[in-house]
C-alpha cells in the first residue's frame, strides 16, 4: 500500500541522515574529513558513445575553512571509498564553504561508481594528498588527455596568475568534441588573459576545424610548441593515465625537452 511506501521512504530518509550524522561526527578509516553533497550538476550526459562526466559539489569538512589543496602543485583530494583504497581526485573548484570534484564514471569504475550513486546530503571521508613543488618558467605548456583536464585547467588557471608565467599553453586531448567540457571557461579565461594563454584542442576520433586531428606525437608538439624553442625556460606539465604521462616524457625528450630540467612540478 501506499503508506507503507511512505513510511519506507521516511525509514529509509531516516536512516540516510543517521548514517550522514554518523560520518559527520567520525574520521575515515584513513583519517579523512567529512564532506556533504550539496550539488551534482552532469556537464557531459551517458549516452553510446560517450561515458557521463558530472561535478560534484561538496561542504568542506565542519571546523575547517579549506582542505589546504593547492590545485596550482596539483594537489589531490583522497576519497575514501568504503571496502576499497582511497582514490585520487583533482579539486577542481573551491569556493568558500565548498569545494568541486569533476569526475568520469568507468563502467565497473569502484571509486567512480561510488562518487555517482551519492545523494545530496551524503557524506563521503576526504583529505589532502601532495608533496610536488613548482619550478618556474617563462613558457609553460600543459598536457591533458581527456578527463585530465581536471587537473591541467587549474594548474593552468594558477599559472597565469603568477607572473614568472609569460606565455601558457594548453594542449587538450580527448577522442571527440563530445568529450570536452568547460570550453566556455576556457573562452573566458582566453578573453581574461589574451596571448599569454593559448589554447590547442586536439581530436583523435573526429576531424573539427577548431581542433587538430590525431595522437599527440612529437611532431605534433613540436608544431604546437612553435617559437618557443628549446630554452631553458620552458616547462612541462601532463595529465593522464600513468602511461599516457610517461609516454609524454618521451615524446617531450625526443624533441630536446629532458624532464628531470623541464618539468613544472617536481
Amino acid at each position: 500500500s501506499n503508506m507503507s511506501l511512505l513510511t519506507q521512504d521516511q525509514n529509509a530518509m531516516r536512516l540516510r541522515n543517521q548514517t550522514a550524522t554518523d560520518v559527520l561526527s567520525s574520521r575515515g578509516r584513513w583519517g579523512g574529513a567529512p564532506a556533504v553533497l550539496l550539488q551534482k550538476v552532469t556537464l557531459i550526459p551517458e549516452s553510446e558513445s560517450h561515458l557521463p562526466v558530472h561535478t560534484l559539489t561538496f561542504a568542506t569538512p565542519p571546523g575547517t575553512p579549506s582542505l589546504g589543496v593547492d590545485m596550482g602543485l596539483g594537489d589531490v583530494v583522497k576519497v575514501e571509498v568504503p571496502g576499497y583504497k582511497p582514490k585520487s581526485y583533482s579539486m577542481s573548484a573551491e569556493r568558500p564553504g565548498e569545494f568541486d570534484i569533476t569526475f568520469k564514471v568507468y563502467p565497473n569504475g569502484r571509486a567512480s561508481g561510488y562518487l555517482d550513486r551519492l545523494e545530496i546530503g551524503d557524506a563521503i571521508h576526504v583529505f589532502r594528498k601532495g608533496h610536488r613543488r613548482r619550478d618556474p618558467g617563462t613558457s609553460v605548456c600543459l598536457i591533458a588527455y581527456g578527463v585530465g583536464i581536471t587537473e591541467a585547467l587549474p594548474v593552468a588557471a594558477a599559472e597565469l596568475a603568477e607572473h614568472d608565467a609569460q606565455q601558457v599553453l594548453l594542449v587538450w586531448s580527448s577522442r571527440t568534441l563530445g568529450d570536452k567540457f568547460w570550453l566556455d571557461q576556457l573562452d573566458g579565461m582566453r578573453g581574461t588573459y589574451g596571448s599569454r594563454f593559448r589554447v590547442q584542442l586536439v581530436l583523435s576520433r573526429e576531424e573539427n576545424e577548431i581542433a587538430m586531428h590525431g595522437r599527440v606525437a612529437p611532431a605534433m608538439l613540436e608544431n604546437v610548441l612553435g617559437e618557443w624553442g628549446v630554452t631553458e625556460e620552458v616547462r612541462f606539465l601532463s595529465v593522464g593515465t600513468k602511461e599516457m604521462m610517461r609516454g609524454t616524457d618521451r615524446m617531450l625528450e625526443q624533441i630536446g625537452y629532458p624532464m628531470d630540467r623541464h618539468s613544472l612540478l617536481k
